[in-house]
């Protein structure tokens, strides 16, 4: 049996295509009302799936019922559920003290600098008064997160110490850190190392601002470097002597951040020990041959996988990019078209769906209402051919002001501007 935690952002993935060799002898552990799929033998539901106490006791008592042989999570929020549960059943994978120091933002940063790998200045904080110290030893734009946050929610950038008073009732409690901003653009690294041996490491960069994007309603893209660029040797290279300086497993795949500052400096954002989110997967799957989630499933899972055939496809693989489009606060009036040479296009929303108030409020990086992905060997046609259907897809929405009744007008907003 192999245990899965189905966060409610993997609802409908195709766990049993991918394992089909456990089909009937999978267990999941999810929120009420998520669809798991075919192939499971147990469905385990909790009603408040944020709640780690409550998902932890419903994976329990389904592992003495079925005494599994694995546990598979792919959310960033089972990361340390399942490292937890690995530990007290005795099995393979992420442990607790490899899955604290990806999760935590604190301790991961803490490895990283004694590694010598840069980083920015950076503190915890409980009280706002951390926040307004730093601030006066660090000069400028600060970044205040959660520690073990992800999808950019809670993140708040302060240019004035003032601005901390807002934050008092957050960061109470110690759960929070500040760290200098760092000016330059924002890449990804996702790797994939599998019993000591690296398999495939594909570096990136966001297009904008990346995952604070959302925050002007502006379209998020990503797209993969030439492996023969020397940023992205650089990018990879320092991704590795980064999961080196954590401590990792020899079986690990990450998704790391870096800055690339304007004179080449590249400095750690942060790091996940999962593959990326959103639409990355999508992306990935054009440069590996295969989904980078099926394939760490089956990694995970002990089961056979054609290492070398990723590999070599990662090495020929076509320029790809992804896209995606933010909600608006408001409410949908109208669907976009699919553009003409797009692949993976999926629409996430309805008329009538409702982004204002608390739900836009609490929107993360990876809430998009449309995403797509594009290929192409050229450079600059692939860079042409993102901002030209990120231009069709946000004029392609209509949307209604919840709080000033009737229709804005089409092609307005930041939501419908070029992605670079």
């Amino acid at each position: 049996m192999i245990l899965v935690l189905i966060s409610p952002r993997q609802a409908g993935l195709p766990f049993a295509q991918w394992l089909p060799e456990e089909a009937g002898r999978l267990v999941a552990v999810t929120a009420s009302g998520v669809p798991v799929g075919p192939g499971f033998a147990d469905v385990v539901t909790v009603d408040d799936y944020t709640n780690d106490d409550a998902v932890l006791a419903a994976a329990r008592e389904a592992g003495r019922r079925h005494r599994p042989r694995a546990v598979l999570a792919l959310a960033e929020a089972d990361v340390e559920r399942a490292a937890l549960l690995r530990h007290e059943w005795g099995l393979p994978g992420l442990d607790t003290t490899a899955a604290a120091a990806y999760r935590d933002k604190v301790l991961m940063k803490r490895y990283a600098r004694t590694a010598g790998i840069p980083v920015p200045a950076f503190a915890p904080v409980d009280d706002v008064r951390g926040i307004t110290d730093f601030m006066a030893a660090h000069p400028g734009r600060v970044v205040v997160k959660p520690r073990g946050g992800s999808g950019s929610t809670g993140v708040h950038v302060l240019d004035a110490p003032g601005r901390a008073d807002d934050l008092a009732g957050q960061v109470a409690g110690g759960s929070y850190e500040v760290e200098e901003f760092i000016e330059g653009a924002l890449h990804h690294v996702d790797v994939f190392r599998v019993a000591g041996e690296p398999v495939a490491a594909v570096a990136s960069r966001y297009t904008g601002a990346g995952c604070l994007t959302h925050w002007a309603d502006a379209p998020l893209g990503s797209r993969n470097l030439d492996p023969v660029d020397p940023l992205h040797e650089r990018l990879v290279a320092e991704t590795w002597r980064l999961i080196d300086a954590l401590p990792s497993p020899d079986t690990v795949c990450a998704h790391a951040e870096f800055f690339v500052t304007d004179e080449g400096r590249i400095v750690l954002c942060e790091v996940a020990a999962r593959i990326g989110g959103g639409p990355i997967p999508a992306m990935l799957r054009h440069v590996l041959g295969t989904d980078p989630r099926e394939l760490w499933a089956r990694v995970e899972c002990g089961l056979p996988v054609a290492l070398d055939t990723v590999r070599e496809h990662a090495r020929t693989a076509p320029r790809a990019a992804f896209c995606g489009i933010p909600p608006r606060h408001g409410r949908v009036l109208r669907l976009p078209q699919v553009p003409p040479g797009v692949k993976d296009f999926v629409l996430s929303t309805r008329v009538g769906d409702d982004w204002s108030g608390e739900r836009y409020r609490l929107r993360k990086s990876g809430d998009f209402l449309a995403t797509w992905v594009v290929t192409d060997p050229d450079p600059a046609a692939l860079d042409g051919r993102l901002d030209a259907t990120a231009q069709l897809v946000g004029a392609g929405f209509g949307w209604e002001d919840v709080d000033e009744p009737g229709p804005v007008a089409a092609g307005s907003g930041a939501a419908d501007g070029g992605v670079r």
